[in-house]
């Protein structure tokens, strides 16, 4: 399992677009029975966890619904990826930002990864930087991620 000091950016993600996004009771535990890290709030929580050999996210919404196996990624940083795009989207759509999602799903699967169906609107993203399992519309926005820097992504998302 990952050392917990591995989560540092991810939680400082977490915490900045959770303020952004007005959220409250915001916290990050990595003492979850059933997870490798939790991310809460008032609203709506994120667990990740590992199982064998994918990272598995399971979200709980508002009525503490829980779904799990939501996005699976065969990395912790395609995971990590994935989970800060969503949330600072979600911020941005708060603060009613320009969101990047939507410019990014029109310019369909990226040519330097491979989609692959496995149920109607979920797809197996495969590339050099590993494989991803995901509904739509997160697995083409996904697909023009997944090569990119974390880095790179944090800098879509504070733009505009």
């Amino acid at each position: 399992m990952t050392d917990p000091a591995d989560f540092e950016r991810l939680s400082r993600n977490w915490i900045h677009w959770s303020e952004v996004a007005g959220l409250t009771e915001v916290s990050v535990s990595t003492d979850c029975a059933d997870c490798a890290i939790l991310f809460s709030s008032s609203d709506s929580s994120v667990h990740l966890r590992h199982d064998g050999d994918w990272w598995v996210v399971d979200t709980v919404n508002d009525r503490r619904q829980r779904a799990n196996d939501t996005a699976r990624f065969s990395s912790y940083e395609l995971a990590e990826k994935y989970l800060v795009f969503i949330w600072g989207s979600a911020a941005r759509s708060v603060q009613r930002a320009p969101l990047p999602g939507p410019a990014l799903y029109q310019l369909g699967f990226s040519p330097d990864v491979e989609a692959l169906p496995i149920s109607e609107g979920v797809y197996e993203l495969r590339s050099a930087e590993g494989r991803a399992v995901l509904p739509e519309p997160y697995a083409t926005i996904v697909s023009r991620l997944i090569g990119k820097p974390l880095d790179e992504i944090e800098e879509i998302l504070r733009a505009g």
